[in-house]
C-alpha cells in the first residue's frame, strides 16, 4: 500500500537515527557497532550505531547523516574477471577519469588488509552533483577505496564525503590507534540470509495481548499488539496497524557524545531539522511520561510531506549515551484510533 511505504520512508529517512540491523551473530558485533548486510552478501559490514543503514534500499552500506553526505558502501565488481586488486584499480582509474568531472587520483596506492584478505587502498576526488527537491548542488567529494578478492569476486569498500567533511569521519572508517573502525571490523563470511533477521526470543514474556518485535541483538525490547504486522522492509524495529490504514510505529536509537544534553535538547535539534525538511511542521503538544521507569518526553506534532498531512508522536527516553525514540505516524483522522495501543507500547518498552 502506498501510504505505508510513505510512512516508512518518513521514519527511516527523515529521522536519520541509528538502527541496529538484526542478525543471528550478536557475539561477533563489536561494541558500539551495528551489522549491515543484504541477502546473499558474503561479507559483514559493521558501522557505528550512530550511522544509518542503507540496507533497506538494497544497498549494503550506511551514511552518517542526511546533511553531511558521508557514506560507506560495499560493492562487488562484475567486471573484474581474474584481475588482481592492482590490475583492477588501474582499470577503474581509467574509467573514473573518463566518467567523473574534475577527477583526480592521489597517485598513491598502498597495501592493506580487508576482511583478512590482501587488499589495495587508494584515494581520489571528483566533483559530484547532488539533487535535493529539484535543487542541484555541486561539491568536490573525496573517496577512500579498499579492494580485495574473496571467493573469486572483487569486493570494494568505498568511503565518500564532501572534502570539508571527509577528515571528520576518516578515522572512524580507516581505524584508530586501537584498531577500531569500519575497515578493521569488516569480515568475509558465509552468505547472509534474511531469515536470520527476524528471529525473536521465545522465552521473553510479553504483556498480555502483545508480542515482541525487536530481535535479541537489540539493546531494548519493543512490544506491539499481537494484531500489528512486523514491517519486513526496513532494518529497524517497525510495525504497522492491521487495518491497512498505513499507521506505523518504529523504535530507533541515537547515540550522543554529550550526555549532558537532555531529551528536550535532543528534540529541539530534531525540530530544527523537521522545520527545514517538511513542507510544514507544527508542534501540537508536549507531555512528561515514563519509559522503562525512566522520566521521558512525549511530543505530538503535524507535518506535511508531498502535499499530504500526517500526525506524528515521538516518545523519547535517554539512558547512558543513548536516546531511544518510539515514533508513531498516522493520518490525522486516524491518529487517535490507535493511540490507546501506542500508549501500551510506551508502557511496555524495556531497555535491556
Amino acid at each position: 500500500m502506498k501510504i505505508k511505504k510513505i510512512l516508512s520512508l518518513i521514519i527511516v529517512a527523515v529521522m536519520a537515527l541509528s538502527a541496529f540491523t538484526a542478525c543471528g551473530e550478536r557475539s561477533d558485533i563489536p561494541d558500539g557497532y551495528q551489522l549491515i548486510a543484504c541477502e546473499g552478501d558474503r561479507f559483514r559490514l559493521y558501522v557505528p550505531t550512530n550511522w544509518t543503514s542503507n540496507a533497506w534500499s538494497g544497498v549494503t552500506g550506511a551514511y552518517y547523516s542526511l546533511s553531511e553526505n558521508a557514506s560507506v558502501n560495499v560493492y562487488v565488481a562484475d567486471d573484474a574477471a581474474e584481475m588482481t586488486p592492482e590490475e583492477y584499480w588501474a582499470y577503474c582509474n581509467e574509467k573514473l577519469a573518463e566518467s567523473l568531472d574534475e577527477y583526480s587520483f592521489s597517485g598513491k596506492t598502498e597495501k592493506a588488509v580487508l576482511g583478512g584478505q590482501p587488499a589495495l587502498k587508494t584515494t581520489y576526488s571528483a566533483k559530484i552533483t547532488t539533487v535535493d527537491e529539484g535543487v542541484e548542488t555541486e561539491a568536490v567529494y573525496k573517496f577512500l577505496c579498499v579492494m580485495a578478492r574473496y571467493n573469486g569476486k572483487m569486493h570494494m569498500l568505498v568511503y565518500s564525503a564532501p572534502e570539508d567533511v571527509y577528515d571528520t569521519h576518516y578515522e572512524t572508517v580507516d581505524g584508530d590507534s586501537e584498531g577500531k573502525g569500519i575497515i578493521p571490523y569488516f569480515t568475509f563470511a558465509e552468505p547472509y540470509s534474511k531469515k536470520d533477521k527476524k528471529e525473536f526470543s521465545s522465552d521473553v514474556e510479553a504483556p498480555a495481548g502483545m508480542k515482541l518485535i525487536s530481535t535479541d541483538e537489540r539493546a531494548y525490547r519493543f512490544f506491539v499488539p499481537e494484531s500489528w504486522v512486523v514491517d519486513e522492509r526496513t532494518e529497524i524495529s517497525s510495525a504497522y496497524a492491521p487495518e491497512g490504514d498505513g499507521s506505523n510505529v518504529s523504535l530507533q536509537m541515537h547515540m550522543t557524545n554529550d550526555e549532558s544534553k537532555s531529551v528536550a535538547d535532543f528534540f529541539a535539534e530534531c525540530e530544527e531539522r523537521y522545520a527545514q525538511i517538511f513542507t510544514s511542521y507544527e508542534r501540537l503538544s508536549e507531555e512528561d511520561v515514563k519509559m522503562d521507569g525512566i522520566s521521558a518526553k512525549k511530543y505530538v506534532y503535524s507535518i506535511t510531506v508531498g502535499g499530504v498531512e500526517y500526525k506524528q508522536m515521538q516518545a523519547i527516553v535517554m539512558k547512558g549515551a543513548v536516546y531511544y525514540v518510539l515514533t508513531y505516524t498516522a493520518l490525522p483522522d486516524l491518529f487517535d484510533s490507535h493511540m490507546g495501543e501506542v500508549e501500551k507500547m510506551i508502557e511496555a518498552f524495556d531497555i535491556r
